[in-house]
């Protein structure tokens, strides 16, 4: 086995759709290109030894429908016999800012060296490219937000973690969970023919609310589909916020008549971490 083709077999992972960092393929159009090569700086007409077929500059190859004018930077390098890891770095960063994935990335550089230097990817092009890539990727992943977008309520994942830190240090202080916190949960009821886009500004309306009575930073999150809630310490007051929260989201759309109703309760946790994750899981349940 070749030394590319053990590099590309061991990426050969597939994330999932969901998270897809690396799903869509490439849409890039070259800002600059030399006249008698296409789009994607290679010889128009020109066939790889695959055969793939270029068409106006673009290489149709395989399938997997990437467009291999992102790779411009490469191939003018290999044409000009110049260092192609500057190149193949800038290409890497590219491809994953478009969401190519790395699999897709390499295919891509392996179609672009047989159209032109008749044999598999040099070893530092094909490091410099998957290391930019990785490092584009780890970047777009540190920026993801552990709060839904439209609410702005954090999410399942986020309240969970926060309670697990709350167990582990009532463990250390001999504290206890359920004596000191509490989750205040609002569902909204919606009346039959309620449109998912309504449910969701109901919610928004919900988190709004809850901002209003809890702004001392406790943790405001959305619990499945239907609920949000807040983590909150057992204060003294807290009845009085709970019914606070009730009467702001039922008189919150003072521009319309129909009652805003919604079930507003306190939710004990119990006394470990595994059955309180339990508790999060049944209140998510649609």
């Amino acid at each position: 086995m070749s030394l590319f083709a053990d590099i590309r077999r061991r990426f050969d992972l597939r994330l999932p759709k969901s998270l897809n960092l690396a799903g869509s393929p490439a849409r890039i159009t070259p800002e600059a290109s030399s006249p008698d090569l296409g789009s994607s700086g290679l010889p128009f007409g020109r066939r790889d030894p695959h055969g793939g077929q270029l068409h106006g500059g673009a290489l149709h190859h395989g399938g997997t429908g990437t467009d291999h004018s992102a790779y411009l930077a490469i191939a003018e390098a290999l044409q000009d016999g110049a260092d192609v890891v500057p190149a193949s770095d800038e290409v890497g960063r590219r491809l994953a800012a478009d969401g190519v994935s790395l699999l897709e990335a390499l295919d891509g550089l392996s179609a672009l060296y047989r159209s032109i230097a008749g044999g598999e990817p040099a070893f530092a092009a094909v490091r410099a490219l998957s290391s930019s890539w990785a490092e584009a990727s780890l970047i777009y992943l540190h920026t993801l937000s552990c709060e839904d977008p439209l609410t702005g309520l954090s999410s399942l994942s986020h309240l969970r973690s926060r309670l697990g830190e709350l167990y582990r240090e009532a463990e250390f202080r001999g504290t206890s969970v359920p004596q000191t916190h509490a989750l205040v949960v609002v569902e909204p009821l919606n009346p039959p023919g309620t449109s998912p886009f309504e449910r969701e500004l109901r919610l928004v309306d919900v988190a709004e609310c809850l901002r209003i009575v809890f702004c001392g930073g406790d943790v405001l999150g959305r619990v499945g589909a239907r609920r949000a809630a807040a983590l909150v310490g057992r204060d003294p007051n807290l009845p009085e916020q709970v019914e606070t929260v009730r009467a702001l989201i039922t008189q919150w759309r003072l521009d319309t008549d129909v009652p805003q109703l919604a079930r507003v309760w306190i939710e004990g946790l119990p006394g470990s971490e595994v059955m309180a994750a339990r508790v999060l899981d049944e209140l998510a349940r649609p």
